[in-house]
């Protein structure tokens, strides 16, 4: 049961999860139906952003298509408000869990001076005030938002069915080895992907960077709830802070679609410079427009950019990742999909032996 959780947050989201699954199952199947049968007679154009307006086109009379978008968008904006009429309910109870777990969960170093980029300022996914738009935002987005509306799928690039925990643990394992000693995390948000690397390597020290101090609150709490001790850090993945050559796997989960071109070089950057001679850097995120399905999962992907606040997401998914990694020195990358809908999407290199 989740911490504060009562009926009213239950209900709503209840309601929300169910309405998001449905609508990415049925209305989602509808649409694609049509747009397959609208392309049979007719060939492709060769370049991704060309595809991408044929697709909108096509689909701008179908009715399943405008009710799934609206429902999405109406999902993105209840979803927060949700959040937060049930922290409200639950508020005593949460308090109390995070004060009886502040000694627990390891290393947690706040810096209240660090350099905030432009891009941080953003709403993410609708988020009222960004991700530190409330004290204890961490908390809203991971226990309620994502556990109990994401984990059906229907909502981004998760489809119907998919559990968003299964997805990150997928990409954990993807590592090439069996063991680490030293894993980063950048952006590790509220922990969910740094817990599912605990799990796939277990006897690693985890650590993790991020901006957001109301998610890394959180993410020491997850750490603390499974009995883990993680070092977590307020920096940028652009700037960690760590020394040269600590980590041999350093990591990434849907961060890449979340940060403009110029910080993602940068964030590969810095993982080349923090990664040990012969480790790793893996990366896992939605697959650029070339790698999906179809053309109509390229719209639905596409159409966030726009409707739900991502400003990066085109750009990230018209990115080539493979180049990024290798620009900044890292050997034998490769690329492919470990989940459905090519979802998520390994990028993964070596940084070259000294």
């Amino acid at each position: 049961m989740k911490t504060g959780l009562k009926q009213r947050g239950r209900a709503n989201f209840n309601l929300l999860a169910d309405l998001a699954a449905w609508s990415g199952r049925e209305l989602q199947a509808s649409a694609e139906r049509t747009l397959d049968k609208q392309l049979e007679s007719r060939t492709l154009p060769e370049g991704a952003r060309e595809r991408l307006r044929l697709g909108y086109e096509l689909l701008g009379n179908s009715r399943s298509f405008a009710w799934d978008r609206f429902y999405t968008r109406v999902i993105a904006e209840r979803q927060y408000v949700a959040a937060l009429e049930a922290y409200q309910d639950g508020e005593a109870e949460i308090r109390a869990e995070y004060e009886a777990n502040a000694d627990k969960g390891g290393v947690l170093e706040l810096n209240p001076d660090v350099e905030i980029p432009d891009y941080w300022t953003t709403e993410f996914h609708l988020t009222p005030g960004g991700w530190d738009g409330h004290e204890h935002m961490g908390f809203m987005i991971h226990d309620y938002v994502y556990d109990l509306i994401f984990a059906t799928g229907g909502i981004g690039a998760i489809k119907p069915g998919d559990h968003f925990s299964d997805l990150r643990y997928v990409a954990a394992v993807e590592g090439n080895r069996d063991h680490y000693d030293n894993i980063l995390e950048l952006g590790v948000g509220t922990g969910r992907y740094a817990l599912a690397l605990q799990r796939a390597y277990p006897n690693a020290k985890i650590h993790g960077v991020d901006l957001g101090a109301s998610e890394l609150l959180h993410a020491k709490l997850i750490a603390a709830r499974s009995g883990f001790e993680w070092n977590l850090r307020q920096a940028q993945a652009e700037a960690t802070g760590y020394d040269a050559d600590t980590f041999d796997l350093t990591s990434a989960f849907i961060l890449f679609h979340e940060i403009p071109a110029p910080a993602a070089k940068a964030v590969v950057q810095e993982a080349f410079r923090v990664t040990k001679p012969g480790g790793e850097f893996l990366v896992a995120d939605v697959a650029p427009y070339s790698e999906h399905e179809n053309l109509f999962r390229s719209v639905v992907l596409d159409w966030e950019t726009e409707n739900r606040n991502e400003p990066f997401w085109r750009g990230a998914l018209l990115t080539d990742r493979r180049a990024l990694l290798e620009s900044a020195g890292f050997v034998d990358v490769q690329e492919y999909s470990v989940g459905t809908a090519n979802y998520p999407w390994i990028t993964k290199g070596v940084k070259p032996a000294a």
